[in-house]
């Protein structure tokens, strides 16, 4: 198949089955041209490294798939990852992982004007305590604030605290730009405020429910007493 101009194509309908979301069993005509085309941009951006013509096929259904999985099914999202492609370009000439081209399909915290992680996570450590008397940077900030908990500001290690504030943040940074609801409740497994101490068995039993709760794997080894 040709490629197609991918302006052209994906101002038709969303693409790769919608983020895997439809029921369709494989792609169309329409999913198919568009990687085409993106993979004719990135030959000429990454040359070092691209699929060989013989195994350009395999390559294009793994890429597919994983724009699919991924959750890129916007034109925006994928002229979004083009673009990123392109400021690339004077910092390496490797061809990406299907992976990597997803991740700059993303726009970053700073790209939709929103603080990056570090800068966030200052903000939180510092005003945590009294959420609601702080007039935070961004709303989104003062969210994964509260996804996280004052409990695990309050009792948990460093490392602990910055993981699943880090989740927390750029799960909800994603679902901003993506124009997602942001509303949803407390964790249950964290009280609203701090008032007593935790025992450190009782302290590392949430800990391991907030890292099995938010996919972050390893084991507890931080000591806390």
């Amino acid at each position: 198949m040709s490629a197609q101009s991918i302006q052209t194509l994906m101002h038709s309908r969303p693409i790769v089955g919608n983020g895997g979301q439809c029921n369709r069993a494989e792609p169309t005509t329409v999913d198919r041209a568009i990687v085409d085309s993106i993979f004719v941009k990135l030959r000429i951006l990454f040359p070092v490294g691209a699929p060989r013509q013989d195994e350009e096929g395999i390559h294009k259904s793994e890429w597919l798939k994983t724009l699919a999985v991924q959750g890129i099914r916007s034109r925006e999202q994928v002229q979004h990852g083009l673009n990123r492609a392109r400021r690339e370009v004077g910092d390496r000439k490797f061809w990406p992982t299907p992976r990597q081209f997803c991740a700059w399909c993303m726009p970053s915290a700073n790209d939709a004007g929103l603080p990056e992680l570090e800068a966030a996570y200052r903000e939180a450590l510092k005003h945590y305590h009294r959420p609601d008397k702080h007039r935070w940077s961004h709303d989104i900030v003062r969210l994964a604030v509260r996804e996280t908990g004052s409990w695990l500001f309050a009792q948990g290690a460093e490392k602990e605290v910055f993981e699943v504030f880090s989740h927390n943040y750029t799960q909800l940074v994603r679902r901003y730009v993506a124009g997602e609801d942001l509303d949803f409740e407390l964790p249950k497994a964290l009280p609203a405020e701090v008032t007593v101490p935790t025992a450190p068995t009782k302290a590392r039993q949430i800990l391991a429910e907030l890292r099995a709760k938010h996919g972050l794997g390893g084991g507890i080894n931080a000591k806390i007493g």
